[in-house]
């Protein structure tokens, strides 16, 4: 008896799951989109944000703008959950059906990154989660989303670094010791915004002597912090 053997290929896929602990982004309305604090930098070559005069989102790295079918570019969507079996995954405007590019909120979803390839091993699966989206083309464009993040960074304590502000007291320019530090605001004893900066310095020399509030935006955790200056000595 003989036996006629059917080898049937297996082909097995695989993606980087990034499960790590949660991060939540918002993106203002009427924002400069042009700062890193108003952009999502997933990886060094997505940073997603949105413009202010509404529309979907779009990675500002290789965009401009967004382009219906095609942003974010290098960005796939899906409805689901990072262990979905049956994924099915389409451009952000057409991923929900008819959402005239406005994304589910509430609602779990997976971002999948392409990093440029067609090859499904090169692919990284991010659970996403919308919780506010600004309509109309007046709106301004805000939106915000939790994210996972990946976790092999989340293992990791990240050293915090610390901020200070010198000379301290001043008679005029202070200086910020780190460039971690994207935008400066000087605030006077009754809380009003008196001065702002972007940069790691700014020039006090125009304002009376006294003491000052300065408000210090960290690109390195998307975070601001709150310092005390003199003016005068």
């Amino acid at each position: 008896m003989k036996y006629l053997l059917f080898f049937i290929p297996f082909f097995c896929f695989s993606q980087t799951i990034w499960d790590g602990s949660e991060i939540t982004f918002t993106k203002g309305n009427n924002v400069n989109i042009n700062l890193p604090q108003n952009q999502d930098r997933i990886t060094d070559d997505v940073w997603i944000t949105r413009g202010n005069t509404g529309g979907a989102i779009f990675n500002i790295f290789s965009e401009t703008s967004y382009i219906p079918g095609t942003s974010p570019n290098g960005t796939l969507w899906a409805i689901g959950n990072l262990s979905s079996n049956n994924l099915i995954f389409d451009d952000f405007r057409s991923f929900n059906g008819d959402n005239q590019n406005k994304p589910p909120l509430n609602q779990e979803l997976v971002l999948k990154l392409t990093n440029g390839t067609t090859n499904s091993d090169d692919d990284i699966h991010i659970k996403v989660f919308f919780t506010s989206w600004s309509q109309g083309s007046n709106s301004g464009g805000g939106f915000s989303y939790r994210r996972s993040t990946d976790p092999s960074l989340s293992l990791e304590t990240p050293t915090k670094t610390n901020i200070f502000l010198y000379p301290n007291p001043t008679n005029g320019l202070i200086m910020v010791n780190t460039n971690i530090v994207a935008q400066i605001r000087i605030y006077d004893i009754k809380g009003r915004m008196i001065m702002n900066s972007y940069g790691y310095s700014i020039d006090l020399s125009n304002v009376k002597n006294g003491v000052y509030l300065v408000r210090l935006f960290r690109k390195d955790i998307n975070e601001w912090e709150t310092k005390r200056i003199i003016k005068g000595i």
